[in-house]
């Protein structure tokens, strides 16, 4: 009788084991481009295209919401055409919501794809990307 049991219990622990990764699964509940974050939160959503403007600087936003990903450290890893432009570092995460965001100064002749990677614990779990377009 008591092996039975046993078995029962050490089934139902190993089934929670199972389980709780799925539970604990660091995500990013949002994750955009915008013109401003303010009261961290984005103004907007620019889309995936942005033209440039010239005569002027084109601040661009990247903002994430990150869910379960409390101690970690992340970072934004901007990139043009493939290529690393910048990389900022949001070191430890303070809690299960955290919301971060980085922005890029943008420049006429910065046209092209640009993306940036959500990178936890230095693993890439996220890429997002716009077009900086000079239709001229």
């Amino acid at each position: 009788m008591w092996q039975v049991l046993i078995r029962v219990v050490l089934a139902s622990v190993l089934s929670f084991i199972a389980v709780l990764p799925v539970w604990a699964e660091a995500t990013i509940a949002r994750a955009q481009f915008s013109t401003d974050v303010i009261d961290r939160e984005p103004i907007d959503d620019i889309g995936t295209t942005v033209k440039v403007e010239y005569g002027g600087i084109q601040r661009v936003y990247f903002f994430t919401d990150l869910r379960d990903m409390a101690g970690s450290q992340v970072l934004h890893r901007w990139k043009l055409d493939g290529e690393v432009y910048a990389e900022i570092p949001f070191f430890e995460i303070g809690g299960d919501r955290w919301r971060v965001w980085s922005s890029k100064r943008l420049l006429p002749g910065f046209d092209g794809t640009w993306s940036v990677d959500t990178v936890l614990d230095g693993k890439v779990i996220d890429t997002r990307a716009f077009e900086y377009v000079d239709e001229e």
